[in-house]
């Protein structure tokens, strides 16, 4: 079902409206891509693309908290490559975005999100609803301490 909805993304023409090098792209809160294929078993393979210069590049915007994964999903000869981008809110949590090509992105693509991406934080920060963190909580954390 992933693979179809990003195919179906894939095929429709002039979606973006700016020379932006991805097709489409989706801020998916606290919920990582990966991890959504992994549970609808979907068959995905990540590159082992390194990003280490853009890391030193862009220290102010990201680190190595930070993720920068690229790879690509396949079915029936047709592929959809993506990038997800992880970015470390709290110790425990990162807020991802996802990225959809038509193409493997190159280094200078990675290099136009990140540029873009203290605008998308600004955007997209109050759409991170607590309740999702809360729901990840063991029932014996949640309510805080008690005080006598």
């Amino acid at each position: 079902m992933v693979f179809q909805e990003l195919q179906d993304i894939k095929n429709k023409k002039g979606y973006m409206m700016t020379a932006a090098p991805y097709i489409y792209f989706k801020f998916l809160g606290i919920n990582s891509f990966i991890k959504t294929l992994d549970d609808s078993d979907t068959e995905y393979t990540i590159f082992d693309d390194k990003y280490e210069n853009l890391y030193l590049k862009y220290s102010s915007i990201i680190n190595k908290e930070d993720t920068l994964k690229t790879g690509i999903l396949s079915r029936d000869g047709q592929h959809v490559f993506f990038t997800e981008v992880g970015i470390k809110i709290t110790k425990s949590y990162s807020s991802y975005f996802v990225y959809i090509f038509d193409r493997h992105p190159v280094e200078d693509d990675i290099e136009f999100i990140i540029n873009g991406l203290e605008s998308l934080i600004s955007e997209n920060i109050d759409r991170i609803d607590p309740s999702e963190i809360a729901e990840t909580f063991p029932e014996s954390k949640k309510g805080g301490h008690l005080i006598n």
